[in-house]
């Protein structure tokens, strides 16, 4: 889906002819054009703009419309297509923001941009925003339980990310009773910036404007350069009452050892799949730290395991293109049973499939 918007009209870029002198007229204004995608969830619903701002002003020289956006459409994929017309030669940057009582409250900033006599059309620009802050951002991925009645229709059902320096602000990541997979929601969020968050799993009433929690993470989730991307985020949720402490279930550890070092410029991860694999991310994982890539073994441990049948791999994951790749994997299935666990799990793998 694309939010096109634009600014005043169109302009001619030719030099313009004088009406009595016999000379010329040179333009002193330009374009700006491009587009911003978003990432994330969101939180609640908002009424966002685009504008050109002269570098070091948050006074936009021209501003339009985006629309309004809420937690009950998809943003995935979403982007902002902008045009900026007769902008006077200077220095902007470009901002997605929502107006905080006269001001803006921004959600994406460009870099400056430059529009001069020598460069009167700048196109082709593009950037990201998300919700939930400024880049870098990381991801959180894992899983629910679910017990009790799907709530009635009418209520908004979501898994909700929120900081724990402002608890009241919860990004909003949608789900429903489709989404439920043999008894288990599976999500996988981005688009958050790196900080420390709660997890958990709600429900809103958007006439009585009720919010019920129906489970919750234990712990924070921390988000930051080493870790940017959390998985096994594995909690139980009841929509009766409080379901409780986190489930402490079933453990797999094991050491995989490598036929070379890892390449540089990919995250890698040990996962735990049932069999056959189910939708979404893995239902544990575990991520390889930087002080670990030098190495030609990793020891790993696979946590919060339901009784299941598992496969055990390892795979790289490129963030640029999103593209998983899996180049060892353990010789056999590990059956989990009533939260026991299992060790020695171990295996080779084939650095040189990554090439």
């Amino acid at each position: 889906m694309s939010i096109r918007v634009a600014a005043i009209a169109l302009f001619s870029i030719f030099l313009l002819a004088s009406c009595g002198g016999g000379g010329t007229e040179q333009l002193t204004t330009g374009q700006i054009s491009g587009q911003v995608s978003v990432v994330g969830p969101i939180n609640g619903s908002v009424e966002l703009f685009v504008g050109a701002f002269p570098s070091g002003s948050t006074n936009a020289t021209q501003t339009s419309s985006a629309g309004r956006v809420s937690s009950t459409a998809s943003l995935s994929g979403r982007t902002i297509t902008y045009s900026f017309t007769e902008l006077p030669f200077g220095s902007y940057y470009i901002g997605v923001f929502a107006d905080a009582g006269g001001s803006p409250s921004f959600y994406y900033k460009s870099g400056d941009v430059n529009c001069t006599a020598q460069n009167q059309i700048v196109s082709g620009l593009s950037g990201q925003c998300s919700f939930s802050g400024d880049a870098p951002w990381g991801t959180v991925s894992g899983s629910t339980s679910i017990t009790g009645d799907w709530p009635a229709a009418g209520k908004l059902t979501f898994i909700g990310i929120s900081p724990m320096s402002a608890p009241q602000n919860v990004l909003q990541f949608l789900v429903s009773e489709s989404d439920v997979n043999d008894g288990r929601i599976h999500y996988d969020i981005e688009g958050i910036t790196y900080g420390t968050y709660l997890v958990g799993f709600y429900g809103y009433d958007p006439v009585s404007h009720q919010v019920d929690t129906f489970g919750a993470f234990d712990n924070p989730v921390v988000i930051s350069a080493s870790s940017p991307n959390v998985a096994t985020v594995n909690f139980a949720s009841d929509f009766a009452g409080d379901p409780g402490t986190d489930p402490q279930l079933g453990t797999i550890t094991g050491t995989v050892t490598l036929s070379s070092t890892l390449p540089g410029g990919l995250f890698y991860y040990v996962a735990a799949n049932t069999i056959p694999p189910a939708q979404g991310a893995p239902p544990a994982v575990y991520e390889v730290f930087e002080d670990q890539l030098g190495g030609t073994s990793i020891d790993f441990t696979l946590s919060f395991l339901d009784d299941d049948e598992y496969s055990v791999s390892i795979f790289a994951y490129d963030i640029t293109t999103h593209q998983a790749t899996y180049f060892g994997e353990y010789d056999g299935t590990v059956t989990v049973s009533g939260g026991d666990s299992h060790s020695d799990i171990d295996f080779s793998a084939d650095v040189s499939l990554l090439n």
